[in-house]
């Protein structure tokens, strides 16, 4: 009876505490406002030529399982949309460069919902006008995925990838908040 209910109090326990930072798997955190990345999120073991921090990101379609018909035509094309997720095992950082790098890492992870926002914003203009192609959606999402990178690599130049001015970085944090003011609408819950 004592193993049973400690079982029951572990699940609950880690149910609770995964909610936290929404880990939709065992190695996936979904973007979301008020969870900022942490150096315990890192867990792939960084290698002696690897930078001292990387994040792995994707901008993932949700539903996963997207359902095309032979006609192009997206079955419940009006639940499409992504998500901006972090993916802990494939992501790596070296302690002691927190003060350093965790804010750039944050402010790639930010950049990455800043796109995803934009996908759904261009999702939602091909749902008002009831476009139900999957070409359609998926040409969206590849020239907003390529926007993303092609912003990602400016922000890493412009920001040295986060050894450069403490300046810069604040810069580009202030600029990518607004930017993801200004798309607040298309902001969602954590699926």
């Amino acid at each position: 009876m004592q193993k049973l209910f400690l079982i029951c109090f572990l699940v609950i326990i880690h149910s609770v505490s995964a909610q936290d930072r929404n880990v939709n798997s065992e190695n996936v955190i979904q973007w979301q406002e008020a969870y900022r990345i942490e150096v315990s999120d890192f867990k792939k073991k960084r290698l002696p030529n690897d930078s001292y921090a990387f994040t792995a990101y994707k901008i993932e379609f949700y539903p996963s399982e997207v359902i095309v018909d032979m006609n192009d035509y997206i079955q419940g094309y009006e639940l499409l949309t992504v998500v901006a997720e972090f993916h802990m095992d494939k992501s790596h950082f070296e302690a002691g460069y927190e003060k350093d790098l965790l804010k750039h890492e944050q402010i790639t992870f930010d950049i990455a919902e800043l796109f995803a926002r934009k996908i759904r914003k261009r999702f939602e203009e091909l749902k008002q006008k009831e476009e139900k192609r999957f070409a359609m959606y998926n040409n969206e999402y590849r020239q907003l995925w390529k926007a993303c990178l092609e912003y990602q690599q400016e922000f890493n130049n412009d920001t040295n990838s986060g050894w450069g001015s403490p300046k810069k970085v604040e810069e580009w944090q202030s600029r990518i908040n607004q930017e993801l003011m200004d798309l607040k609408k298309y902001a969602i819950k954590p699926i």
